[in-house]
């Protein structure tokens, strides 16, 4: 890969290592405030983030393959990577589409929407990991979307291996920057305290009226 070329795409993956790291923060500040809404944004934004990592390191495309071994060659990362993961790099993609697949698959079951905290606690009668859109749970840091489980932590580990590494090369490629700001890529934590847990509430069945209502509401 063309020096140019390559120092774009590390500025880049730098911008995007910021990025996630700055929605871990707001995503830590709604489990601490316990703001529900605050959670799902910001764990969609990390997602969104990691998703373009992923993307670029690990291209899904034949024809970027190139590029994305060139890039993972100069940061040096292993093909074993938690950001390795396709259902990462296109949870993006056709999303409408994704929607009206998963509302097909679950018509007439129970389905759980935006819930902090454990699967158990939605519902007494079980609902499978491929009925739930959105659920985060504080306590094994796994954040369920569209019936995909996601490891915050593992997520949050990995980028920080990125980030270290792309700062590394980004300092040696943009050294005027680096008098001028921090560019240090610290520890992304994952809170794993579990917030109060709601009263117990009946999961909403996919396909009747109350679906809309119920399902984007989370009790405190």
């Amino acid at each position: 890969m063309e020096q140019t070329t390559l120092a774009l795409f590390i500025h880049e993956l730098r911008n995007q290592c910021v990025y996630t790291e700055a929605a871990f923060r707001v995503f830590n500040q709604s489990i601490e405030q316990q703001i529900s809404a605050g959670v799902f944004f910001a764990a969609q934004a990390t997602l969104l983030s990691a998703s373009q990592i992923s993307g670029l390191l690990w291209p899904l495309r034949a024809r970027a393959r190139k590029r994305g071994e060139d890039l993972r060659k100069a940061l040096q990362l292993p093909e074993k990577h938690a950001l390795n993961d396709k259902r990462l790099s296109s949870i993006w993609e056709h999303g409408d589409e994704k929607l009206e697949d998963w509302i097909g698959m679950t018509k007439g079951q129970k389905v759980v929407f935006d819930h902090v905290g454990t699967l158990a606690s939605v519902s007494e009668i079980e609902v499978p990991d491929s009925n739930v859109y959105r659920l985060y749970d504080p306590s094994t840091t796994v954040f369920l979307y569209r019936g995909d489980g996601y490891k915050m932590q593992a997520i949050a580990d990995a980028i920080t291996d990125v980030y270290a590494r792309v700062t590394t090369l980004h300092k040696a490629m943009f050294p005027e920057q680096v008098a001028s700001e921090d560019a240090s890529a610290a520890p992304i934590p994952v809170k794993e305290a579990t917030p109060k847990e709601p009263a117990k509430k009946k999961a909403t069945k996919a396909g009747t009226s109350k679906h809309k209502n119920k399902t984007r509401k989370t009790k405190k």
